[in-house]
């Protein structure tokens, strides 16, 4: 079922262009569009290309055999190290949707005034309205909701942190631990500990970070929900 309310970047963006190359490789044009991941031309024989692993798109032949030896050693490229995102070839998506991108536009938060929420040790931005962590068993997510009492969000604004965590957990990405290890290698920001990943969203009211933890028998996901409306940077 398409989402209707998360976005990762450039996902669809790589698929809308690779639906326009695809209909110039069926085309009687003199030149061949290039491989969205590499730069370089495909294979004019449609079939003589390989079928991405990381999109449902088709790559030129090297980048097949580089994205086997890559699944091989788990060493995945990153999406957004791709030639059409790299050279600014895609046409950004004109969407109402969440959009989860690897750089954070709201850091200034975190170097503001900081709270305490229950049962945690750990300082928090004061705009924080209530974070989730979730752990993946081999079978399916458990989920556990912290809020701060001070700050509960009113029923509008819970309504959608409701919503954009049921959107999440919806999605294809996070079908497993293992299906949002693979999306963290593919789209999310790398940290200094090789086994967690950062996305960030942003919406008219929230700002959103989720934080991945790849290890198993571990807090595999944390969404922290901050109310993108509040001043205290």
């Amino acid at each position: 079922m398409e989402n209707k309310l998360i976005h990762i970047y450039p996902k669809q963006e790589l698929l809308n262009k690779w639906a326009k190359n695809r209909l110039l490789l069926e085309a009687d044009v003199n030149e061949s569009p290039r491989c969205l991941r590499c730069g370089q031309p495909l294979r004019r024989n449609a079939q003589e290309n390989a079928l991405s692993r990381a999109l449902d798109i088709s790559v030129c032949p090297a980048c097949g055999m580089d994205e086997a030896l890559r699944d091989a050693t788990g060493e995945i490229l990153p999406v957004r190290e791709w030639y059409a995102v790299q050279n600014s070839l895609l046409t950004k998506e004109d969407t109402p949707l969440a959009v989860l991108v690897p750089e954070c536009s709201f850091s200034h938060i975190f170097k503001g005034p900081q709270k305490k929420f229950p049962l945690s040790n750990l300082d928090h931005p004061v705009s924080e309205l209530a974070y989730s962590r979730s752990d993946y068993d081999g079978r399916r997510w458990w989920t556990t909701w912290f809020d701060c009492p001070d700050d509960r969000p009113d029923k509008q604004l819970a309504g959608k942190i409701d919503a954009f965590q049921t959107a999440l957990m919806a999605m294809p990405e996070f079908q497993s631990l293992w299906h949002m290890k693979r999306m963290c290698r593919l789209y999310a920001a790398r940290t200094s500990d090789p086994t967690e990943f950062n996305l960030y969203s942003e919406t008219d009211q929230l700002y959103i970070w989720l934080r991945m933890i790849t290890r198993e028998k571990d807090y595999n996901l944390y969404v922290h929900f901050y109310e993108a409306s509040r001043k205290d940077a």
